[in-house]
């Protein structure tokens, strides 16, 4: 099945310099019949003006994903962690037992836009932990990167989480295939141009800000539409 979210759907809120965008219930936007898609709790859209962000808040039992698009988000928590995050890389903070953390924008010029996910982790109370890793945009040119994954090497959580997120840079024309397990889950989350999904289901044109909740087993095509010459999307695939 392969259900569609688009842009438009999603709960929008604009205050204090700070633009949101949740695909699932958060904050004071409730909706008991779009909570969660299997291990994936939040998937939220910022853009922060200068000088603007979140003062510290605290979260436990939470894996935290912090993916920036455009300009640099400033992270730190009461961990010690300090952290400048620009487009490129992906940040991994496992709350565990509790942890103050705060995000912002610097800049005085420019502002920050970023993905934000939220995840249940593998079992509660672990050690608050961080995972930080780069990638480039050749890395991601025509092909599914893996930027945080379970398992073992570079791109592997710091405590086991059965998801995989995948990052691609899809050209007009060139397509890419995923064979997606009967009993695994797909968020596909477009942040820029225009992709095609076919499967057995179907044949379905998602564009900027839209998404595909996708489960049972399917052999996905994902096509580059944009008439800008690329397209750039997110793929996570979990439990």
């Amino acid at each position: 099945m392969i259900k569609i979210m688009t842009a438009a759907e999603r709960h929008t809120t604009h205050e204090d310099g700070i633009h949101s965008e949740f695909s699932f219930s958060f904050g004071d936007y409730t909706d008991p019949h779009n909570e969660h898609f299997g291990s994936l709790l939040a998937h939220n859209e910022y853009v922060l003006q200068p000088m603007e962000g979140f003062d510290r808040r605290f979260h436990h039992d939470l894996v935290i994903v912090h993916l920036v698009l455009e300009g640099t988000l400033t992270y730190e928590d009461d961990t010690g962690k300090l952290m400048e995050l620009t487009p490129g890389t992906i940040h991994v903070v496992n709350t565990g037992s509790g942890v103050y953390h705060a995000e912002r924008n610097a800049s005085s010029s420019e502002d920050v836009r970023y993905l934000e996910m939220w995840f249940l982790p593998a079992e509660p109370g672990l050690e608050t932990s961080h995972h930080q890793s780069n990638f480039t945009k050749e890395q991601q040119l025509n092909q599914m990167l893996p930027i945080i994954g379970s398992g073992n090497g570079e791109s592997s959580l710091p405590q086991s989480l059965d998801v995989v997120m995948y990052s691609s840079i899809l050209e007009t024309g060139q397509e890419l295939t995923y064979s997606l397990a009967g009993d695994r889950r797909m968020h596909l989350y477009v942040i820029r141009g225009h992709v095609e999904i076919s499967s057995e289901d179907g044949v379905f044109d998602i564009t900027a800000g839209d998404a595909a909740r996708i489960q049972r087993r399917h052999e996905l095509t994902f096509r580059g539409n944009s008439s800008e010459g690329s397209s750039e999307m997110v793929l996570i695939d979990m439990p």
